[in-house]
């Protein structure tokens, strides 16, 4: 992305208010897994030495939230899955189930180290519908949801190389599940809340994953279009995660961990950079956000 995109995505943050007087009557609810969670495992053993409070994750919430001067509720889970969002017992990445490490190993589920911002029992769909039910200052909702139903399937995946037969027969069902989830997820805040809902999708952290972002995407974009063709269904905002992280890396062979997107790992490690933002790819995700609503605001 050129120096004039950045610059206006920049401007976005600290120059465009999307709430009347910037009110903090208003509430923001951030739902969904590591993205709006904002994980950073530099923070966690074996890079740090103890764990960290949970204010020392941030994620594009938190900047919306600062920049916007309103209160934020994110109850966002690391490892969330579209299903275990819905029910605590369905597989997930790591947010109630152990999460697996490349050596085989495992560590706790998230919410056993009690590193939530939020604390609540039970699924996080049954808190956000308390909170749109209960809560009449809620004036956005953010949704991340469905890249951990992949990363579920990872390795087969991988396995399949470049057989596109073999790859479709173990995406194709992830992707059916997810599309029914996601559609349940958003129908049931809209029963409840009317509403600015956005739902993100997501960028690809490297090049060999683009083909999985964009199945994702493009499921979680059929299922948003269905859902706001409905006569009297509130629209859902779509906004693109994907093309600014392709543009912002178009030097560095769409490689986001070169371009400074991606958290950058101590040295020496399997790989340069994790899968997450840095405070760089975090802050363009907000700002992609904002200008999302602003322009939906004028249409």
């Amino acid at each position: 992305m050129n120096f004039k995109t950045t610059a206006l995505l920049s401007a976005c943050l600290v120059a465009v208010p999307l709430f009347a007087a910037n009110d903090k009557s208003y509430t923001y609810l951030a739902l969904g897994d590591s993205i709006p969670f904002g994980m950073d495992i530099t923070k966690l053993p074996p890079y740090a030495s103890q764990l960290p409070t949970p204010t020392e994750f941030v994620g594009y919430p938190e900047v919306i939230a600062q920049t916007q001067h309103v209160t934020l509720l994110n109850p966002s889970c690391p490892g969330e899955s579209s299903g275990s969002f819905l029910n605590v017992n369905s597989p997930d990445y790591g947010c109630n189930f152990p999460h697996p490490q490349p050596d085989g190993s495992t560590v706790p589920p998230f919410k056993a180290l009690n590193l939530l911002r939020v604390n609540y029992s039970g699924s996080q769909m049954d808190f956000a519908l308390d909170q749109v039910k209960h809560n009449k200052n809620i004036n956005l909702v953010t949704l991340n949801i469905g890249a951990n139903d992949v990363f579920l399937v990872l390795p087969a995946l991988l396995e399949c190389r470049t057989d596109q037969t073999c790859a479709g027969n173990v995406l194709g069902p992830v992707l059916n599940k997810y599309a029914s989830n996601l559609e349940e997820i958003l129908t049931g805040i809209r029963k409840h809340y009317q509403g600015q809902l956005v739902v993100m999708t997501y960028y690809s952290p490297a090049p060999e994953l683009d083909g999985v972002a964009v199945a994702v995407n493009n499921t979680m974009t059929a299922v948003v279009n269905q859902l706001n063709a409905q006569k009297h269904f509130a629209d859902v905002l779509l906004v693109d995660a994907f093309i600014p992280f392709q543009v912002l890396s178009a030097g560095t062979n769409h490689d986001a961990c070169q371009a400074g997107l991606l958290i950058r790992l101590p040295a020496p490690p399997p790989q340069p950079c994790d899968i997450h933002p840095s405070e760089y790819g975090r802050n363009v995700l907000a700002a992609t956000v904002t200008l999302a609503l602003l322009t939906n605001s004028t249409n």
